[in-house]
Formats: structure tokens, sequence, C-alpha cells
């Protein structure tokens, strides 16, 4: 062969040779590339270092970002995650820098986001066994960004806020909510159907996993903490003359905040003053002419007000500065968490009973 021929041959043989690693190098490093496993959810408080994958305790008014993250293994089963977090911790542990991972495969992704809350905000149960029939359900947020990170809210589902508060706040910043992420793989930017997905844990692993699912739970400070707590949660009574059995349960949901019954719920609020529920002392009040807000024998948020059977906490001052009337709010649990004006709660002149924690 002269000299000519074989430059050629050996030209197009090395051309052919690239051709086919430019065909076949993006098949060979997917089959190459850690192997997915599960998404999960992380929460960033606002000024943290890391991302935790599990429930999160906040002040209220804090801000927080949510972390989609979808969990690999690669190499001798070596665990990875792909995530836009700077950090992050799972079960108590930092994860280590070189594990973390951003996404820079071929397939486009798509992320979506949920609230994970009761079927409904209010339960009344009729029969004891009838709490088995309590559930958790997967709230899509079409509002939220469909991204890798982004910023938390805590407000329920849209409808059953507008059912449930009589009074135009600005957006919640306290209360408690869990979240779920599911995370879409597809073969091209524009393809209608995915070709893999992940979830993140479910309604369904509540209320078993409730110390592990990822949530925030952001609370008014002292004894208001409870109370505000209690919104984003469904509120569960029992029937009438209910067992101990039952009531025990309610009083461990509650305590896990996984729901809560309103007479539970006013216990815990007095718990978190420091004192017990015998050892709070009733003050009769006139709303027309009550005591003045905050200061020696004043009221505050977190304190009680309560006429018969109908028990509030105290929120804020809205109506005559500094004094306590009708136009304050107050949290009220009546058939689900909702800030309401005093004079929607006790209708008609009378007097009422505070108890100042």
């Amino acid at each position: 062969m002269d000299p000519t021929r074989r430059i050629v041959t050996v030209v197009i043989a090395v051309a052919a040779a690239v051709v086919l690693v430019l065909v076949l190098w993006p098949e060979a490093q997917e089959r190459l590339a850690p192997e997915l496993v599960a998404a999960r959810v992380a929460v960033q408080p606002a000024g943290a270092e890391a991302a935790v994958a599990g429930p999160v305790e906040i002040e209220a008014g804090s801000e927080f970002t949510l972390h989609a993250v979808l969990e690999a293994r690669g190499r001798g089963d070596r665990p990875l995650y792909y995530t836009e977090a700077p950090a992050l911790e799972i079960d108590g542990r930092r994860v280590p820098a070189e594990s973390l991972l951003r996404w820079d495969r071929p397939q486009p992704v798509r992320i979506f986001w949920f609230t994970v809350e009761g079927f409904a905000p209010y339960v009344k149960l009729e029969a004891p066994d009838h709490l088995d029939r309590f559930h958790f359900t997967e709230f899509f947020r079409p509002e939220w960004p469909s991204a890798w990170a982004i910023p938390g809210r805590l407000e329920p589902r849209f409808s059953e806020s507008l059912a449930r508060d009589t009074v135009e706040l600005e957006a919640r910043s306290f209360g408690s909510q869990r979240f779920h992420v599911r995370i879409e793989l597809f073969a091209e930017e524009d393809a209608p159907t995915a070709t893999e997905r992940y979830l993140s844990a479910e309604g369904d692993a509540l209320p078993e996993a409730a110390e592990s699912f990822p949530g925030v739970f952001a609370a008014l400070p002292g004894a208001a903490g409870p109370a505000s707590l209690a919104f984003g949660l469904t509120q569960i009574e029992p029937p009438a003359g209910a067992g101990g059995d039952l009531l025990r349960r309610l009083a461990e949901l509650t305590r896990r905040r996984v729901a809560f019954t309103r007479g539970l719920l006013i216990r815990e609020v007095i718990t978190a003053s420091g004192r017990a529920p015998g050892e709070i002392a009733w003050e009769t009040v006139d709303l027309g002419a009550g005591p003045a807000w905050g200061g020696e024998g004043g009221v505050d948020t977190g304190d009680l007000l309560r006429a018969g059977a109908r028990t509030v906490v105290l929120y804020r001052d809205r109506g005559t500065a500094g004094a306590l009337d009708r136009e304050d709010l107050c949290f009220d649990y009546q058939q689900g968490a909702a800030v309401r004006a005093l004079s929607e709660v006790f209708v008609g002149e009378g007097l009422v009973e505070v108890a100042r924690l």
C-alpha cells in the first residue's frame, strides 16, 4: 500500500472511531452514572449552613428554602445526592461535601412540589374506631416553581385557607406544614411523558414517620407556641363520652403535631407557660372596658379567654391600640384553627374570663 493511501485509511479509521465514540458515549456515560434511588425533601432555614432532610423547627416569621434531593448509588454502593443545597444533613449526620452533586446528566428534569396535609381541616368522630380513617394526602401546589430549590411557604392548600380564616392577614408566618416532592426525568425537553419518576415520602407514611417526615414547624414565642403550631393541622374531636384509650391516642397525635384536639391543645398552651391546668387563675373582664395589652396586669399573646365552653388564645391587638376589645384577634378552634376577631367568637354583651399565662 502506498503511503498516501495508508494515510487516508488511517484518517478514515480514526474518524470512524471518533464518530462511534460520539454516538455511543452518552449511552455508555449513562450506564456508568450512579443509579438513581429515591427523592427526598430537605429544609434549609434562613441563615443555616445545611438543609435538613427531615422536620425543622423555626421561629414564626423566619424564612426557609425547600430543596429537592435525588438520592443515588455510585461505585461500591456509595450514597450520592443530586441537589442544589450547599450542605445536607440526613438522620442527624452531615453528608460529605464530595457526595453532593449538581444535576449534569442528559435527561431533562421536572420537579413538582406538594404539601402533605390531613384530608380535611376538621374531623368530628362519630365512633372511636373512626379515628383509623384519618389519613394524609399530597396536595399539588402548581403555583410553586418547578425548581430544585424554592422559597418555602406554610400556607395550607388554598381552599382550606379560605374556608377557615375570616380575617385577612399577611402570608402565614406560623404553623405546621409537611412537604413532598416528585422528580420526573424525560427523554427530551418536550417529551409528554416521563421515563422515570422518583417520589419522596408520602402521606401514607404518617403518623408512624412523624418524627422524620420533612416539614417545618414555625412557632410563636412563649405560651402561644403550641397554639400557633395547630395551624396547618387537622382538628379531630372525639364523640361524647369517649374512653381513655381514644383520648390517649388523640393526645399522642397532638403531641407529635400530626393533628390536634381542642381541649388537649389548650392544655399544651397552659403547660408551655410552666403551669398545670389546675393552677391557672381566671379573672372576669368586660370586653367593652377590658384590661390593657402588655405590662403589669395586662394581657398578651398566648393568654386565654373563655365564655362557657368556648376558649380561645389571644393573638394580636387590632382594635383600640393598647386596650383589649372586641376587634382584637384570637386563635379560635371551632371546626379547624382560624384567626378571628373576638367579636365573632363572643357575640353580644356580657363578661368573659381571662387567664394570663
